[in-house]
């Protein structure tokens, strides 16, 4: 029996915070949901999903630190300690190679819920089919590593396994590419659009948070090759980590264009460089949302207020107050409004 190590403290406190937050995140972003009144969609089930993964693999972290001796030295191990390290690491891998296409796929699946540009969908899908399709192949070659499995944790089996520190590092790359490609999908969907660019830059900030998650995804690379076979469960300190912290930092940063919704004192500027009366945020409460162009550049009216909801839009209480004095020179507001209430009787008497 191993006891927890301080790395396997350090580990599981790290990543028992982050998961933490990631719950925070999805329960913030139902809450938007609500409160909108809007009712979720292929990227919040999945999101979920992610959550439950993310979960379990905080419970096999636990497991690994405190009986299979990870942040420990392998020569202070039992043989049946190692089992249990190797167990619990082929667990974690299954884990994390079905957790991370998830993410990807929810976070472009959010995507296509705001941009229904038809050139946009069959990107947005190719690429949703591609990180399927990987993440499908990765994790059956997971399964497949050694021959029989029971060879990768039980070393007195004989067995044939091809080199599983290069199998996660090729995996590792592809995640790379895959968030760089993400990163940069949405950013010529917003600089079409026909907004000052202060607020173009503001909207990309938001979808650019994401850049923290390639960051981790470029630095477990390189933890993955401070790993010794000598001494796995000493050196795979950094990557065990970090294997946890990507995945809690992508499902956070997939929450936050949703949550963003709740804080309508986050302004941007308005094209004419004054602020205005209330916030814009991008419509993503609707399966088919409002940015389709018909032109190269989007009209502003692709934006909605933030403190808007399907009742107060309907209203007349809530309409801006202009001045129409004789001296007045400054912008107006103009309300365009396209809700029209259409009587079933009075179709029927015309019919």
């Amino acid at each position: 029996m191993s006891s927890l190590s301080e790395r396997g403290g350090i580990q599981i406190r790290t990543v028992a915070v982050l998961v933490a937050l990631s719950m925070i995140a999805v329960m913030l972003r139902i809450f938007a949901r609500f409160k909108r009144r809007v009712g979720f969609g292929v990227d919040d089930y999945l999101c979920f999903i992610s959550l439950f993964l993310m979960i379990g693999m905080l419970i096999e972290l636990s497991v690994w630190c405190t009986v299979g001796g990870n942040g420990r030295h392998q020569a202070d191990l039992s043989v049946g300690t190692m089992m249990t390290f190797f167990k619990v690491f082929l667990a974690n891998q299954f884990t994390y190679f079905a957790l991370c296409p998830l993410i990807k796929i929810s976070i472009i699946c959010f995507y296509r819920r705001v941009f229904t540009i038809p050139i946009f969908q069959k990107i947005s899908f190719g690429l949703n089919c591609l990180i399927g399709s990987w993440g499908a192949a990765i994790f059956i070659a997971c399964g497949l590593q050694c021959r029989p499995l029971r060879s990768y944790w039980d070393k007195t089996v004989d067995g044939k396994c091809f080199d599983g520190q290069l199998f996660i590092i090729v995996n590792q790359v592809f995640n790379v590419a895959m968030d760089f490609v993400i990163l940069g999908l949405p950013v010529p969907m917003i600089w079409n659009l026909q907004r000052h660019w202060r607020d173009k830059l503001a909207l990309n900030g938001v979808f650019a948070i994401g850049a923290f998650v390639c960051f981790a995804s470029i630095y477990r690379i390189v933890t993955l090759f401070w790993m010794h076979p000598q001494d796995t469960t000493w050196t795979i300190f950094q990557a065990s980590l970090w294997t946890h912290i990507e995945p809690s930092v992508g499902l956070i940063c997939s929450c936050l264009p949703i949550i963003r919704g709740l804080f309508p004192k986050l302004k941007l500027q308005s094209s004419s460089g004054r602020k205005s009366s209330m916030p814009y945020y991008i419509n993503t409460a609707l399966s088919k949302s409002h940015f389709t162009m018909s032109s190269p550049k989007s009209p502003a009216s692709d934006y909605y207020m933030m403190s808007d909801t399907p009742t107060s839009r309907a209203s007349d209480r809530d309409a801006p107050k202009i001045d129409y004095s004789p001296g007045y020179l400054g912008p107006m507001d103009i309300t365009v409004r396209t809700d029209i209430e259409v009587d079933a009787a009075s179709t029927k008497s015309h019919t």
